[in-house]
């Protein structure tokens, strides 16, 4: 994406506001629809900046059709681009207008762009990751401790995008730069492959437990248990929906512990 435009100065966050922008950015999927998927959602974050602009009817309408659009992008992602929209606006108005379509192409852009980033590093890197390790903390046999990824990951999640929405109200346009860094796809890599490793490792020992309870030898059993992560991490390699495998995996786990 190649959009050129003034920067000009803005004024600083309003802390309360962006802390009102952000907790409505939580519920960026709550109004979801398959016509427009998350524009209210959208429109609804940005709403507590743009009611202390003190705009007339007009510009009003104007402002909640020009965001009324279809949107998409990952959730997880995209508070990168609220900051971002909230800049934009905020340097159009400083301007005195002129910015309605440099703003519709960044949202596009940037929103597309983060859609794939964020479904390879949450959907197909992250959630599976995080689905695996509980099901091989099952195996420690104390009931509490499978919640502790998901718990972990929950806070996570929240402050990476508190951080996402003041990185983009500070980048701006410069956004783009950063969702250009090669870190992004380094992470993915690291996700996927941290996953399928640790799918294998479930899987090994998932044999390993059927084994013992069938009365196998232990060679046999640990050479089943090798051969079948292999197996199963090439099936992974190969597209096959990783949601069923866990869904065949979970409960074999949280019955070897229940053991």
């Amino acid at each position: 994406m190649n959009i050129a435009h003034p920067h000009r100065s803005v004024p600083p966050a309003d802390c309360r506001e962006m802390r009102t922008i952000y907790l409505r950015s939580l519920a960026l999927q709550a109004s979801w629809n398959p016509v427009r998927m998350q524009h209210l959602g959208l429109l609804t974050a940005l709403l507590p900046w743009f009611r202390r602009q003190d705009a007339g009817r007009d510009e009003t309408r104007t402002f909640c059709r020009d965001h009324f659009g279809y949107f998409n992008t990952n959730p997880y992602m995209a508070n990168y681009l609220l900051g971002g929209l909230v800049r934009l606006e905020a340097e159009s108005r400083a301007a005195g207008g002129g910015y309605a379509r440099t703003i519709r192409s960044f949202k596009d852009s940037v929103g597309r762009a983060l859609a794939s980033i964020g479904d390879q590093l949450f959907w197909l890197g992250l959630h599976p990751g995080l689905i695996v390790v509980a099901a091989l903390t099952t195996l420690s046999g104390i009931p509490w401790l499978p919640l502790v990824p998901f718990g972990m990951f929950a806070v996570g999640q929240m402050i990476f995008r508190l951080m996402a929405l003041n990185t983009g109200y500070r980048l701006g346009m410069d956004i783009v730069d950063l969702l250009g860094s090669s870190i992004w796809h380094r992470l993915i890599l690291v996700c996927k492959r941290g996953g399928a490793m640790l799918t294998g490792v479930l899987a090994g020992v998932t044999a390993l437990g059927a084994a013992r309870l069938a009365g196998d030898p232990e060679t046999r059993a640990t050479t089943l248990g090798v051969v079948l992560a292999c197996m199963l991490t090439l099936a992974l390699r190969r597209r096959v929906p990783g949601e069923y495998v866990l869904l065949l995996l979970v409960p074999l786990a949280m019955l070897l512990a229940a053991l």
